[in-house]
């Protein structure tokens, strides 16, 4: 099974074709749900959702193991053995997740003062299991570059959330329906690494066998927990003072910002990763060029993309969401800001991951956790939503300049 990976990624399925037809599949199917089910449920039903998801994201950034990026990194291919440690410490790590989070649903709630929101973070609970109980076979799918599975597997996940959250909402499930669907997305990703991805492995406990992986993973979990707080500290500030409407009302124009402007680099990264990783093993210099030539293409296409979606940001919302998010729209003008400097990070991170030194990934957004804390509270106080999204972009840019002159090193 292994081999045949490497092979096909030697071969044709590694192409960057491939990654383009999951850009284009995977991120429009998701896209055409978020904004139909913006348009069908409004402002306050989208921050009940939020609100869910964003407590799921919480509890899984505290554990994060960066296993699957240290197998891709690994200069050797793991074991049986390996693979089998790998998968029990992830299901644990499932386990324990799912717990937590559907005891902290009434918690959670009651903090935000918005009650609606237990039942869905309790349905939310049952994604961390599924996502933790993965074959570790996919993570050599991606190690090989075999980049046409990849794309199979994440479009026919993204079909089936689509279709499952559509059918709800068509039958009056309301807010849940997302969820619902995000759970059928992972259910069948589970599936399918099971069925098509699977490895052998032989299940144990011996975590010490796999300290190397765990070693590296260890900078992936600190900038996890970092990027936790990064992340969210905007969501909950707002939907703790703002109120749900005001969080629906951002957090639309946040993810119509992060669609077009940060996504595609997003995606990319997933191409680079494996990419810089192996031409790094190859040669240093010649990773250090590949990086250069992606950086001096992307930076100016995102830059005009994020330009014409400021200009245009407000026939965006009209045409696509109607008039009763209208007020979204001068958040959507500022919010373009933080997520060009998103999309730069985005290749920035796999780069510096990839030839060992997620170290500075780590210290890059430590720094912008810094500026956003000293930052934001002021901003939102004077300037609401829109002072969130200013004190975002000041935060990423010096993150932005760091990380890049140590990409130069």
């Amino acid at each position: 099974m292994i081999n045949r990976y490497i092979h096909e990624a030697m071969t044709r399925h590694d192409h960057h074709s491939w990654v383009i037809v999951q850009q284009v599949l995977v991120r429009g199917i998701l896209a055409l749900k978020f904004l139909l089910a913006a348009r069908l449920l409004g402002p306050e039903q989208i921050g009940l959702v939020g609100v869910a998801l964003f407590s799921l994201a919480i509890v899984e950034s505290l554990s994060d193991t960066g296993l699957s990026q240290a197998i891709v990194q690994k200069a050797v291919i793991i074991n049986s053995t390996e693979a089998g440690a790998v998968w029990t410490l992830l299901l644990c790590r499932g386990l324990a997740l799912s717990a937590l989070l559907l005891l902290a649903a009434i918690p959670i709630s009651s903090f935000f003062e918005i009650h609606g929101a237990a039942p869905l973070i309790a349905v939310a609970a049952v994604i961390p299991l599924l996502r933790n109980s993965i074959n570790p076979g996919y993570f050599l799918v991606q190690r090989a570059c075999n980049f046409r599975d990849i794309s199979i597997y994440e479009s026919a996940s993204a079909l089936i959330d689509f279709s499952v959250t559509m059918l709800l909402l068509h039958l009056n499930f309301g807010a849940i329906s997302l969820l619902l669907g995000n759970i059928a997305n992972e259910s069948l990703k589970l599936l399918i690494s099971w069925l098509w991805f699977r490895t052998s492995l032989r299940p144990n406990f011996n975590w010490k066998g796999i300290h190397s992986l765990i070693s590296f993973g260890k900078w992936i979990w600190s900038s996890s927990l970092l990027t936790l707080v990064l992340n969210q500290l905007d969501k909950v500030l707002i939907a703790k003072f703002l109120g749900p409407t005001e969080f629906g009302l951002y957090q639309v124009a946040a993810r119509i910002a992060q669609l077009v402007v940060t996504d595609g680099p997003v995606a990319l990264g997933q191409y680079l990763y494996p990419n810089f990783s192996k031409r790094f093993h190859a040669s240093p210099g010649a990773a250090q060029q590949y990086f250069k030539k992606i950086m001096l293409r992307l930076v100016p296409i995102v830059l005009i993309i994020a330009i014409l979606l400021a200009v245009l940001a407000k026939q965006v919302i009209i045409v696509g969401l109607g008039m009763k998010w209208l007020s979204a729209a001068p958040v959507l003008r500022v919010m373009v800001m933080p997520m060009f400097l998103g999309a730069v990070i985005a290749v920035l991170v796999p780069y510096l991951r990839a030839i060992g030194k997620p170290r500075y990934v780590t210290e890059a957004t430590l720094i912008q956790l810094i500026i956003l804390l000293v930052s934001a509270p002021f901003l939102l106080y004077f300037y609401g939503a829109i002072g969130m999204a200013c004190s975002l972009a000041l935060a990423g840019s010096p993150a932005v300049y760091f990380m890049f002159r140590k990409s130069r090193r």
